[in-house]
């Protein structure tokens, strides 16, 4: 059996993540209000280690 994993955003859980409209938008924020980087998303950069992602906003994990 093969163990492929997937990695999952942190962004979604972030408090400045905005909601998609449809699955044909990107995924925006403030920081990023035209759609957030795949980098941010699935790549290298780790959004919970940054000291801001984009135009004064870091991520801030939503508390229930």
């Amino acid at each position: 059996m093969i163990n492929k994993s997937c990695p999952v955003p942190d962004c979604p859980s972030c408090v400045h993540c905005g909601e998609r409209a449809s699955l044909n938008e990107p995924l925006c924020c403030d920081a990023f209000p035209d759609g957030i980087p795949d980098d941010y998303l699935f790549g290298p950069v780790q959004v919970t280690m940054l000291k801001e992602c984009n135009n004064g906003f870091k991520y801030e994990e939503i508390k229930d």
